[in-house]
């Protein structure tokens, strides 16, 4: 399997940022695109903190997410000289993750552990955890601060190809750099 394009789902927590920054370095040896998409869930933006933005009419905060992933947002994408374009959807996150993912024809969903917390994570439910059983792709969820390090060499030792010797490189690669990865495939 060669990778081509890269989905990253961001809602600009932390983590959704150390999974940019994981797909950058990525992508970047393989010449991939990368999507980087976030999802508004206007139904729900009560339950969480979300984006950080004060309640506004639903232009306005379509305008300011679209503006925050074309900047701060993708800026370790724009450093790694990756192509990249953007995209706002609308709706529960975790199954506009996986409708998007395959209208996209990714052949790799990256994203991080988690984004919410606490009462809103319990009350709305684990994206990854959805994406992670519906995608149509395999998907890799980054652990918080996962190092560009062990992403370079999880690539070099795989040479970025889906193939039985790839969960044994993980693994090694795991062990020698104390790093948790997680591949799903």
């Amino acid at each position: 399997m060669v990778i081509k394009r890269i989905l990253v789902a961001t809602d600009g927590s932390a983590t959704a940022q150390d999974a940019v920054a994981w797909a950058a370095d990525l992508a970047a040896p393989l010449g991939a695109e990368v999507v980087l998409v976030s999802v508004i869930d206007f139904a729900n933006l009560g339950l969480s903190a979300g984006f950080g933005f004060p309640i506004l009419e639903e232009t306005q905060m379509r305008v300011l997410l679209n503006q925050e992933l074309n900047g701060a947002w993708s800026e370790r994408l724009r450093e790694a000289q990756v192509n990249f374009r953007t995209l706002v959807r609308e709706g529960n996150p975790a199954p506009a993750i996986v409708q998007t993912a395959a209208d996209e024809g990714a052949d790799l969903i990256v994203m991080g552990s988690r984004g919410r917390s606490g009462l809103s994570e319990l009350l709305v439910g684990s994206v990854a955890h959805h994406v992670t059983h519906h995608a149509p792709t395999p998907v890799v969820i980054v652990p918080p601060s996962a190092t560009s390090r062990a992403t370079q060499a999880l690539a070099k030792s795989v040479r970025l190809e889906m193939r039985p010797s790839g969960p044994v490189a993980a693994a090694r690669l795991q062990r020698s750099r104390r790093v948790r990865l997680s591949v799903v495939i």
